[in-house]
């Protein structure tokens, strides 16, 4: 019985650890795809809704493969695949936000207050940077809940 239990934590841990290294990797590697790839001419709507959604989209792959398990039924695996889309991307809008508005109020207090010319209307880093984190960080939190919740609740350490 120990053993498993420490099997969990060893698992939990290790799941954790890749899910985040790998949600940052590849969802930076869809962020300089979008930034690089990207007609800058179509739109600031279109690409801060593309850059936004690709980086959910692989951060959601990337965390599902690291809490991927064998053993469990198809509908366990679309349930956890659901949670931790719906992590990705809503934390990664919620990140964008908060980001955007940071990065505004950063350019404010450079322009001492004023902004020449009215609003700002292009994307900030600041909103892209935190899109990434909120969202790498909301999708494994809602990853790592699901497989804790499991495991508590039908109280089998073995259900990795």
């Amino acid at each position: 019985m120990i053993a498993s239990w420490d099997m969990f934590v060893i698992t939990t841990v290790g799941r954790s650890i890749i899910g985040l290294s790998a949600a940052f990797m590849l969802g930076f590697i869809g962020f300089l795809f979008w930034s690089v790839s990207f007609p800058p001419l179509s739109g600031l709507d279109v690409q801060t809704f593309t850059v936004v959604n690709t980086m959910a989209i692989v951060v959601t792959f990337a965390t599902g493969a690291a809490w991927f398990k064998i053993r469990a039924e198809w509908r366990t695996r679309f349930i956890a695949v659901g949670l931790i889309a719906t992590g990705a991307f809503v934390g990664g809008w919620f990140g964008y936000d908060y980001g955007f508005d940071k990065g505004i109020e950063e350019l404010k207090a450079l322009y001492f207050g004023s902004i020449p010319g009215g609003e700002i209307r292009i994307p900030t880093q600041d909103g892209v940077r935190w899109s990434l984190f909120v969202g790498v960080v909301s999708a494994n939190a809602m990853g790592f809940a699901y497989h804790v919740w499991r495991v508590l609740r039908y109280n089998d350490a073995e259900d990795f």
